[in-house]
């Protein structure tokens, strides 16, 4: 049976490398380009949010690649990604495409459980497949997270406009060819000194801005016209709060969202879905740490919605600046990045009047 999954960053390396391990043979959708996004668009509720458009476009493009099944996240709680399978079930069976959904739940405490619902798919994958293929899985996940890491320093202090880029793609590709452990080892530790090596302009200090937000926002670059490349060129570093790695660990280990939980609990109590926790406790933990911060999510999501009014709170009581980005199927390139170039101004002039003061011997507060 030929699997299909939905793109979300480095996602697609890690369930390659998995389910062919587990004897599939997988169909990676094409790269999201427009044309990805006008097939979802075509084929959504008007309504729904950014994410399940894509979604839908990868898998149209997928299954006239010959993808026989798809793998799907579900979901519980108030946002409505709980929905997206069942949704994108019955949409693809009434434009007559005759494919299997398969809807897993979150690891979140079961993982056993979430294995059981995969393996239908892989009736002759045995254990030690099965191990094998998910620890070079997660290692691949770890080394993508740790090249994309350096990747949001570098890029802020490259010689070339693309270059630094060019050496981050050109390694992703040595990972998803990668095969063993050590082949994952030496693509990074390799990736990593050329990231570094590529770099000018060690000394100056450039703004840092922080990004929270929704999960696929944070993953996926092309939803939010890839925001981490545009500050990046704009000799900017960027802090992303969110990686696939911590992503998941924190939905096998729950302690570890609790951590972000006890963050956000000055300002919110309860659980309001999504991510939306996340961009409070973020915003909060990071706040000392950059010259401001950026809150990306799609137009319409309830959970980003309701943190965004918190934000505001955040932004004057911890006196760091925080700007709110929404995102849909209509939002222009232009009228973004002159937001982005208007905000970067801001954070210079705040720096420059707080390195005055502090020069005088006044305090900032």
């Amino acid at each position: 049976m030929k699997i299909t999954f939905p793109h979300m960053g480095s996602l697609s390396i890690a369930l390659k490398c998995l389910f062919e391990h587990l004897g599939a043979e997988v169909i990676v959708p094409p790269p999201i380009t427009k044309k990805t996004l006008n097939i979802g668009v075509q084929n959504s509720p008007e309504l729904a949010c950014l994410p399940l458009k894509i979604n839908m476009g990868n898998y149209i493009e997928a299954i006239e690649q010959g993808a026989e099944a798809i793998v799907m996240l579900g979901g519980v709680g108030p946002c409505r990604f709980g929905y997206y399978g069942q949704v994108q079930k019955e949409i693809l069976k009434d434009l007559g495409y005759d494919v299997k959904m398969v809807v897993v739940d979150p690891p979140d405490r079961d993982f056993v459980g979430f294995l059981r619902d995969l393996a239908p798919l892989f009736p002759k994958a045995s254990v030690k497949n099965v191990i094998h293929g998910l620890n070079l899985a997660f290692r691949k996940i770890v080394a993508s997270d740790k090249l994309e890491k350096q990747l949001l320093i570098s890029r802020a202090h490259e010689r070339k406009r693309g270059e630094i880029t060019h050496i981050y793609e050109r390694y992703i590709q040595k990972l998803d060819r990668a095969d063993t452990v050590r082949d994952i080892k030496r693509v990074t530790k390799e990736g990593l000194r050329e990231l570094k090596a590529a770099e000018e302009n060690k000394g100056v200090k450039p703004l840092k801005i922080v990004i929270v937000g929704e999960i696929y926002f944070l993953l996926e670059p092309y939803p939010s016209q890839d925001i981490y490349r545009a500050l990046n060129e704009l000799g900017v570093e960027v802090i992303k709060t969110e990686y696939l790695s911590e992503y998941l660990l924190s939905s096998i280990f729950t302690w570890r969202f609790n951590r972000i939980k006890k963050y956000a609990r000055p300002y919110l109590k309860r659980h309001i879905g999504g991510h939306g926790v996340n961009s409070i406790g973020n915003t909060i933990k990071y706040a000392r740490q950059c010259d401001g911060i950026i809150h990306i999510f799609p137009f319409t999501c309830t959970p980003e919605i309701v943190a965004q009014g918190i934000l505001q709170r955040i932004s004057k009581d911890l006196n760091v600046p925080i700007m709110s980005l929404s995102y849909d199927e209509n939002t222009g390139t232009a009228g973004y990045q002159t937001r982005l170039e208007a905000f970067i101004d801001l954070l210079q002039k705040k720096r420059d009047a707080k390195e005055a003061l502090v020069n005088e011997g006044l305090s900032w507060n």
